[in-house]
């Protein structure tokens, strides 16, 4: 239900290509990912009815439909019969079976990560299977059918869906405060990862960015039971160790941040190895040696590692190009969270050291805005210019206290609030210049924006 949309199109092929019969609705008639579902011969039903469920074992739905549709009589009738799951529980309990599950999760880079550990598993011959959240250019999908017993996936933390998996790898970027609108406190936030590690099966191997505080507390609070479980725990760092009985340790050296590459050296686990990395950004970076963490476990070469790193160019909606028109590029990003838009701009910057760079900024959802208001205002400030359109709610129907204009008043004369996306590209178009680099930064809407923007600049005589 709700096989239109990105997550539960590549869950359905993959389940197709497990050996289930598989059907699907969606209450938009066409979605962008409509063709790959009709390529691989699954046709979806307009619409939801409960006449759907007829000769149905399994209603695989995102878990928004709880807050978005809960009453709907599908779902009712579903839950009615016991055949209710999210998608992510259809593919821990039942994808991923027998598998061994490599999962990456972390506030942030996860698809990135996810997306660039499947291809270096594909370099070194392990023919994975990949379920990763955006479409990577190299499979033209959010998934890559596998023959092996490999499984690549993207772990999420919100509504707890990642716990329906069992990694025997598990990678773990960073963790900082995110999902407001589910998680009560950082202490909620934290817990559901110390959950998760507690998941971990076969090797039982995790890896981790020692330098994110947020997992320092964990490893912390988990330094017995992680013992006691025989856990094997590999660290990895670009500046500051942090005091740990790791297994191995791996520590990263940036050589030079270029334009078009980041040249880095990683030392530890027995190796010593330099890497070029075609996107930019010292995140990426420190993810990519995660990465290669992971690699050097499954006796991946690095020669494969550093082939892949130096020709992966992102998935789509990561800093990625929409377009140009009249010497003004414009980028998709799906930031969201204040350390990813600082990401973004450090890695742009990077990219083009010598632009004016705009930034337009979707707030998603109200609850965001109001615990992080003063993290985007910090992380926008050195941009040359900021737009902040009217929020995406999503699943929230309160505004909360705090208001784009106040992020606007934070940030101070270089930004301005503009809600409707029709008047931002007016904006946009007029006042930018050959050679700016506009970013349009959102989970909701923003996709469309970034169009938007290419077509007005294109209609301007």
């Amino acid at each position: 239900m709700g096989i239109g949309g990105s997550a539960l199109a590549g869950v359905a092929i993959l389940a197709q290509h497990e050996g289930y019969k598989v059907t699907g609705c969606d209450l938009s008639p066409h979605t962008y990912y409509t063709d790959f579902l009709i390529n691989e011969k699954i046709k979806p039903i307009f619409g939801h009815d409960k006449t759907h469920l007829e000769g149905v074992d399994i209603l695989a739905v995102s878990p928004a439909i709880f807050d978005v549709s809960n009453e709907n009589p599908e779902v009712v009738e579903a839950r009615k019969r016991g055949i209710l799951m999210t998608w992510q529980e259809l593919m821990g309990r039942y994808l991923q079976k027998d598998k061994y599950v490599i999962a990456i999760a972390g506030t942030h880079g996860k698809s990135t990560t996810t997306a660039l550990t499947g291809l270096v598993l594909e370099a070194g011959g392990v023919d994975p299977i990949v379920e990763v959240g955006a479409i990577v250019p190299e499979w033209k999908k959010t998934i890559r059918i596998g023959k092996s017993r490999y499984f690549v996936c993207e772990a999420d933390e919100f509504n707890y869906n990642f716990l329906n998996y069992s990694p025997s790898i598990l990678i773990i970027n960073n963790i900082e405060m995110d999902h407001p609108e589910f998680y009560k406190n950082f202490e909620d936030f934290r817990g559901s990862f110390n959950k998760l590690i507690r998941k971990l099966t076969g090797p039982k191997i995790l890896i981790v960015n020692e330098q994110s505080l947020g997992i320092q507390e964990l490893l912390g609070e988990m330094s017995d039971w992680l013992a006691n479980n025989k856990i094997k725990v590999i660290g990895y760092f670009l500046k500051r160790k942090f005091k740990f009985p790791f297994a191995d340790e791996y520590r990263g050296e940036i050589i030079k941040l270029a334009p078009t590459y980041s040249r880095f050296r990683v030392k530890g686990g027995r190796s010593d190895e330099e890497f070029v990395l075609k996107i930019p950004g010292r995140h990426n970076i420190a993810n990519a040696m995660g990465i290669w963490a992971g690699a050097a476990e499954l006796g991946i070469k690095a020669d494969g590692v550093r082939e892949t790193f130096k020709r992966f160019s992102g998935v789509e909606r990561r800093f990625s190009l929409t377009g140009e028109e009249k010497g003004i590029k414009v980028f998709d990003d799906y930031a969201v969270h204040p350390t990813a838009v600082g990401a973004t701009m450090q890695a742009a910057k990077q990219a083009f050291p010598k632009r004016n760079i705009w930034v337009v900024f979707e707030p998603h959802q109200f609850s965001r805005l109001e615990i992080f208001i003063n993290g985007f205002a910090s992380a926008l400030k050195p941009a040359y210019r900021v737009i902040v359109t009217k929020p995406y709610a999503g699943r929230e129907k309160d505004p909360g206290k705090v208001k784009p204009e106040d992020l606007v008043k934070k940030i101070g004369k270089k930004a301005k609030y503009i809600p409707e996306f029709r008047e931002v590209a007016k904006n946009i178009a007029s006042e930018c210049k050959n050679g700016d680099i506009v970013i349009v930064s959102g989970a909701g809407k923003s996709y469309e924006l970034s169009k938007l923007i290419l077509n007005q600049i294109r209609s301007i005589k």
